[in-house]
C-alpha cells in the first residue's frame, strides 16, 4: 500500500485540480445521516443511501438554490437489517444500488475485558442484506420510486478464481468490499475498495443486472488505494478513491479511460491521472461521488461525507485538462 504521506505533493499551491465551490444543504429526516455513502443526481433529484442504513432516499432540490430537501424514502431491508448501501448510479430509468457484499470484524471496546476484547476479534460476521446489487425504477420527472428487485453477487464472487481467496476477508483488511457502481454503455461497473492486489491492481466488475454469470473482471491501479465510488464520465470514469482499511485518507479524484491496465506486449497501457486530493472536513471519509455537469475540460461534482454537519455534501469542481 502507498504511504498517505506520497500524497503531500497534491496540495492546492502545487497543481491540486480540484476546488470546493460550497457545500450543499440536506433538509429533512435523512435516514443514517452520518453515514452517508451513495449519491446520484437525476434531474433535480439527489438520491441518497447509507452504509447503515437500510433505505433509499430522494431529495427534491428547492428552486433555484443548492438545497435539496427530503421527498420520498423506500425500505429496501427490514428496518433491523443492514444493507450496507455503498454506492447509487442511474441509467435507463432505473437506479442501481450497491451493497457492499463484503464480511466485517467485530469492533473492540474500551469498557470490556481483555479476553471479552480478544473474543471479539475472532467473530467475523457476514450479513446476507450486504449481498446484494438493487435495480430500482425511478421516474425522472416525478422522482417516484418504484418496486425494487435485487440479485446477490455473493456466489459469483466466491467461484472467482482471483476474488475466492479474498472472500473470506472482512472488507476493511483487504477483503471484498465493493464501493462504487457506474453505467457506463451498457454494462454495470462494480469498484472494489478492497482487495488491492499486489503492485496495486483494484478489481472493476462489468456485468449486465439481467446477466450477472456473463461478467468481466478488470483492472485499474490507485497508487495503492481503493475505490470508494465512481462515476461514467467521457467514455471512462472518475474515480473517488481512499485507503481500503480505517486509515484516515487521504481522498483523491482520478481520470481512468476504463481500459483494463494489466499489461502485456500486446496492449498499451495507459496509467490513471491522478487530479488531485479531496479535502476532509474534521477528518471525515470522503464516501459518495456524483455528476453534477461537465464541460470539455472541467466536471462539477458531488462528494458526501461521513459526518452530520453543513459539509457533509460539497459541491467541487475539477479541472480535466491535460
Amino acid at each position: 500500500m502507498t504511504d498517505p504521506a506520497s500524497f503531500s505533493r497534491l496540495s492546492p499551491s502545487k497543481g491540486n485540480r480540484i476546488t470546493q465551490i460550497r457545500t450543499i444543504l440536506l433538509d429533512g429526516a435523512v435516514d443514517a445521516a452520518m453515514d452517508l455513502s451513495g449519491v446520484t443526481l437525476v434531474g433535480d433529484y439527489l438520491v441518497l443511501g447509507a452504509d447503515a442504513g437500510h433505505q433509499l432516499q430522494v431529495l427534491q432540490r428547492e428552486p433555484g438554490l443548492d438545497r435539496y430537501r427530503l421527498h420520498q424514502k423506500l425500505a429496501l431491508a427490514k428496518q433491523d437489517q443492514e444493507v450496507d448501501i455503498e454506492a447509487i448510479c442511474y441509467g435507463e430509468g432505473h437506479l442501481y444500488v450497491a451493497g457492499s457484499h463484503s464480511r466485517r470484524r467485530r469492533r473492540l471496546k474500551p469498557e470490556l475485558s481483555v479476553r471479552k476484547n480478544r473474543e471479539r476479534l475472532l467473530v467475523v460476521d457476514e450479513q446476507g442484506a450486504r449481498n446484494r446489487l438493487y435495480r430500482v425504477p425511478f421516474d425522472s420527472a416525478s422522482g417516484q420510486l418504484g418496486s425494487p428487485e435485487h440479485i446477490d453477487l455473493s456466489k459469483r464472487l466466491r467461484k472467482d478464481p482471483l476474488l475466492r481467496p479474498f472472500c473470506k476477508l472482512p472488507g476493511k483488511e483487504n477483503g471484498v468490499d465493493i464501493e462504487g457502481v457506474a453505467v457506463c454503455g451498457t454494462r454495470l461497473h462494480l469498484g472494489f475498495r478492497g482487495p488491492v492486489l499486489r503492485d496495486n491492481y483494484v478489481p472493476v466488475m462489468s456485468l449486465f443486472f439481467d446477466r450477472p454469470k456473463d461478467y468481466m473482471l478488470n483492472f485499474v491501479r490507485l497508487e495503492g488505494q481503493g475505490i470508494r465510488d465512481l462515476v461514467a464520465l467521457g467514455g471512462g470514469f472518475l474515480i473517488l478513491s481512499g485507503p481500503v482499511n480505517d486509515s484516515p485518507g487521504p481522498f483523491c479524484l482520478w481520470l481512468w479511460d476504463g481500459v483494463d491496465q494489466i499489461p502485456g506486449k500486446d496492449r498499451e497501457v495507459l496509467p490513471t491521472r491522478l487530479l488531485g486530493e479531496v479535502s476532509s472536513p474534521g477528518g471525515a471519509n470522503a464516501e459518495g461521488l456524483a455528476l453534477l455537469a461537465t464541460e470539455p475540460d472541467s466536471a462539477e461534482v458531488l462528494i458526501v461525507y461521513d459526518i452530520n454537519n453543513t459539509g457533509q455534501a460539497v459541491r467541487m469542481r475539477v479541472n480535466l485538462a491535460e
